[in-house]
């Protein structure tokens, strides 16, 4: 019997620009005209932001004499599914897109994931650019080429990595983001300060809720510093292949299951603010985290503005019977589960993460998950 082995070793540089800038849609139309990365672009944006900033970037985009079109979805969660994906693809057909062409992904964190991983899969793969809108997105969600949707069973359980090719951050969108969803996005910056830069969440304590008041000085200096957390971990492991990514995962398992029993009314920062508290308290169980840490993080999370309890209106029966068992199956099919166990990011201390066996994530059995479920529970 014949066997032929192929070698296949791919040496690509997916490096990208992060821009921030004031005026960031003049700043997008100036740099595809003068390096294009398509013949023509589709701007992939949801039903709320195409009437805060659509106008703005098709208009941007016209005077530059670029080739461009909207695509758009209604704005939430419960968009990021497959029939909306293949509604958008679908519409890049019929306007004749083909692989010399981009996607330009404009929003939070739902438009990125979902244009993203049109981008990804349309023709096996075309350019895109980011240009997040939500604070959530500025300060986590644009960076890493995670794209994805949801699927019944789960959150992002189809997904893909597609690095873009530029991310555009504008400050003037901030001006006009509404306070649940700034507070939405502290959430990423405040675990960005947990699992890696303690610097990061002393700022966050001395100046946290100047920056959910609008200062933009401030706000800007601690979505640098989240930044180039997230750009450090991914540039050592773009796809998890080391482990080191997992720790940007902080909060988010507890925080997904959440999202998906709230039928996804629960915002994703506010889901992840409440995944953390139970993670804290599952570590302080198991001995890796002081009461004085879990305490401060939690006084944080208070002093922002994020509720402490998951409200009872979104997950009646999260505590027993039928509930727990939809919720913890809902847990075990996160992509961070192993034989029946959750594999959980936990800390050790404020800015750091304990390490198992060699790995960046603690198995944590069913009893203990239900102890950091409590802690979270009216």
């Amino acid at each position: 019997m014949d066997s032929q082995r192929i070698k296949l070793r791919r040496q690509i540089d997916d490096s990208y620009p992060v821009i921030i800038d004031q005026t960031v849609f003049q700043r997008i139309a100036q740099d595809l005209k003068t390096s294009p990365l398509g013949r023509k672009y589709a701007v992939i944006t949801d039903s709320r932001v195409v009437d805060l900033y659509g106008s703005k970037l098709s208009a941007a985009l016209c005077e530059r004499g670029i080739d461009a079109c909207s695509l758009y979805f209604k704005e939430g969660e419960r968009s990021k599914n497959p029939e909306v994906w293949l509604k958008l693809t679908q519409g890049l057909l019929d306007m004749g897109f083909n692989r010399n062409d981009c996607i330009i992904a404009l929003g939070g964190g739902v438009a990125g994931d979902l244009a993203g991983f049109v981008a990804a899969t349309y023709m096996r793969g075309i350019p895109w650019v980011q240009v997040p809108t939500s604070l959530l997105a500025m300060a986590d969600a644009s960076i890493g080429g995670k794209v994805g949707i949801d699927l019944h069973s789960g959150k992002n359980l189809a997904g893909a990595f597609w690095q873009p090719k530029a991310v555009y951050i504008g400050l003037e969108c901030l001006k006009t983001l509404p306070k649940p969803h700034r507070l939405n996005g502290m959430a990423e910056i405040v675990k960005s300060g947990l699992v890696r830069d303690p610097e990061l969440f002393h700022l966050l304590e001395r100046s946290g809720r100047d920056m959910l008041m609008g200062k933009t000085d401030a706000l800007l200096r601690a979505m640098t510093r989240a930044l180039k957390v997230k750009a450090a971990v991914v540039e050592r492991d773009e796809r998890e292949i080391s482990g080191e990514r997992k720790i940007l995962n902080y909060g988010h398992t507890i925080g997904h299951g959440l999202e998906a029993v709230s039928g996804y009314r629960l915002l994703h920062g506010f889901a992840v603010a409440l995944g953390m508290r139970a993670a804290a308290r599952i570590a302080q169980e198991m001995g890796f985290l002081s009461e004085h840490d879990r305490l401060r993080q939690n006084e944080l999370l208070d002093a922002l503005g994020f509720p402490a309890v998951l409200p009872r209106t979104m997950s009646p029966k999260i505590p027993t019977g039928s509930g727990w068992d939809k919720f913890f199956s809902l847990v075990l099919k996160d992509k961070k589960a192993r034989a029946g166990m959750v594999e959980m990011v936990l800390l050790s201390g404020i800015g750091k993460v304990k390490k198992s066996c060699g790995q960046w994530t603690v198995p944590v059995g069913e009893h203990m998950l239900r102890l950091g479920i409590e802690e979270i529970l009216e």
